[in-house]
């Protein structure tokens, strides 16, 4: 997925790349597809790249947010956090705030600029200036070539929204604007690892050394559903403009985060749920790399407060050496909060599987805690990857999901849905209520039935977001989501789209 990448100066003074599709010609002129001709020989030197990049930003952010912090005092970080929420009229939920930390902290330190009228008291940052663009000119002798390239190539790029039209876990992702229609292939092997087709992720790419990465992105996915209001906003934008380009996308800043903060609102109206601590439920999957798993064991046994270290490695299982290989580990304390006297909590759980640790808890503090803990213990001996942040709208379905299980039993759903009759009537009521849906207004089509919508390009585009939606759903239901589909296609067959 990987794509052939060269400068191309748009006019606009925002640089750019042009691409080459991995089963376009190659452009060498061999003949053959670029994947398999010179791309084979790019992506061991891209992969390189791409890893001393990762480190070098994260070793640039921890900087950039401790100086950003000591320039922007209290009074600055303030108003950089109402404008960035478009100064609210209201409070702003807590969970869609914990949401947006992370990506307010990347636009804060690269995109933000203020005037001196719109801050209470003086700053250290000079007006019309970001924090990044001010510590590479007060730090520049203590920086890097590589650091230096990344805050010139980061610095005042655009958010956008991307929707991921083709995924290679563990690698990248193909995505397309939906604002400007343009592919950027991108590698991320983290978020490439959660990312579904028709995801869109609210996010800046920076092209950097022939690769697009993404520096600064939401912690959630948009789902497909959404894609409507977001073609709504690029046909607003194109009254005035007739080509939607880096520039416009700077331009309408302002429109693009209000059409994203909207979303993130709608997304986060579900009942917040806590753990027994308090805290906010939000799963986090921190991803480590050992040196050695029987040393991680070792020092990581006595986080569990139920189990002896003897009883742990009687589970575990043992390489040829008899040492550990692989094993889960139960991260716990003695009794609950209020109740001390009470059994073991269980905080959350530590998986030893060779050369990898993987860490599962159920809320951000929770995640601050064994992350300190696990690096405090083992030292070098284990490197951060990445964490993985499963959405609290995801955990809310989950559990609607069990709820539903519960109003009957397991065996006694399977045997109503073995019947031919039942499923076949089933079917029936899908096929006549995806049959009527065709003529039905549709509010997220602007009132239009979406036999309607289908006759501009737009509209096509919005109803076949809004199948794309269905079909996951369907995908998921193991009962009837074969007759779900069935119905579904014969939707895309009477609107001429095409066949998924």
């Amino acid at each position: 997925m990987e794509a052939c990448l060269r400068e191309n100066d748009r006019g606009d003074g925002t640089g750019g790349v042009m691409e080459t599709g991995r089963n376009a010609p190659c452009p060498c002129g061999s003949g053959k597809k670029y994947k398999k001709c010179c791309l084979k020989t790019l992506e061991p030197d891209r992969d390189s790249e791409w890893r001393r990049l990762g480190e070098a930003y994260l070793r640039l952010q921890d900087r950039l947010i401790r100086f950003t912090e000591r320039m922007l005092r209290q009074s600055g970080m303030v108003a950089a956090y109402d404008e960035f929420l478009l100064w609210p009229d209201e409070e702003v939920d807590e969970q869609l705030l914990d949401r947006l930390g992370p990506l307010f902290a990347s636009w804060s330190m690269f995109n933000w600029t203020y005037d001196p009228a719109d801050v209470d008291g003086s700053l250290r940052l000079p007006p019309g200036v970001t924090p990044a663009e001010f510590f590479l000119e007060k730090e520049k002798g203590r920086l890097d070539d590589t650091e230096r390239e990344l805050i010139a190539a980061i610095s005042r790029g655009p958010f956008r929204f991307c929707e991921v039209i083709r995924c290679e876990p563990g690698r990248g992702f193909l995505l397309k604007d939906v604002l400007t229609e343009q592919e950027v292939d991108v590698r991320e092997p983290g978020a490439s690892r959660v990312a579904r087709e028709g995801d869109i992720l609210f996010c800046r790419v920076t092209p950097i050394r022939g690769m697009n990465m993404l520096f600064g992105c939401s912690n959630f996915a948009i789902p497909p559903e959404f894609k409507p209001e977001i073609i709504e906003l690029r046909s607003w934008m194109r009254q005035a403009c007739e080509t939607i380009t880096e520039a416009e996308l700077l331009e309408y800043d302002f429109e693009i985060r209000e059409a994203f903060l909207e979303i993130g609102h709608k997304l986060s109206r579900i009942p917040a749920l806590y753990n027994t601590d308090g805290e906010r439920l939000l799963m986090h999957t921190l991803h480590y790399e050992i040196d050695s798993p029987e040393q991680a064991f070792t020092r990581l046994a006595g986080l569990s407060a139920g189990e002896s270290e003897t009883d742990l490695r009687n589970r575990a299982k043992l390489d040829d050496r008899g040492q550990i290989s692989k094993l889960e580990i139960p991260w716990s304390r003695k009794g609950f909060r209020d109740r001390p006297n009470l059994q073991n909590t269980i905080l959350g759980t530590m998986a030893i599987d060779g050369g990898s640790l993987k860490v599962t808890v159920n809320s951000s503090e929770r995640a601050a805690t064994i992350r300190k803990e696990i690096e405090t213990r083992l030292g070098s001996g284990a490197r951060y990857k990445t964490t993985v942040i499963e959405t609290a709208e995801h955990m809310m379905q989950q559990v609607r999901s069990q709820d539903a299980r519960m109003t009957r039993s397991e065996a006694e759903h399977d045997e109503l849905m073995q019947n031919p009759e039942i499923k076949a009537k089933l079917a029936e009521i899908f096929a006549s209520h995806w049959g009527s849906w065709m003529d039905e207004k549709i509010p997220a089509l602007g009132g239009k039935t979406p036999r309607q919508a289908v006759r501009t390009a737009d509209g096509r585009e919005g109803v076949e977001a809004l199948l794309r939606s269905a079909e996951r759903h369907a995908a998921a239901d193991k009962d009837m989501g074969d007759e779900i589909l069935k119905a579904l296609e014969g939707v895309r067959r009477r609107l001429n789209l095409p066949r998924r």
